[in-house]
């Protein structure tokens, strides 16, 4: 994993950005990013770095599905646990 958030040459903070979808990325992996909210994947290199200052703050992280939230688009196979083992 690599950080998402680093200093450009000027000493600047800057974010990365997803260029499928404009989100900011949680996390970096190698040898691909993968953008959680289109399930496409794309190389670091094509990640979009933009000043801190300029990201607004309404833009949320690429992880609309990541964390469990819909059943049908959720990429993590444990989020959910099976009809048959909730407890009753």
């Amino acid at each position: 994993m690599f950080n998402t958030k680093k200093k450009n040459e000027k000493g600047e903070v800057v974010v990365a950005i997803c260029p499928l979808c404009n989100l900011r990325v949680e996390f970096i992996g190698a040898p691909m990013v993968r953008c959680y909210s289109t399930g496409g994947t794309y190389e670091p290199e094509q990640i979009m770095w933009v000043l801190e200052s300029k990201v607004s703050k309404e833009t949320g992280y690429d992880v609309e599905n990541i964390r469990g939230n819909d059943k049908e688009q959720d990429f993590l196979p444990n989020a959910h646990t099976a009809e048959d083992e909730k407890e009753g």
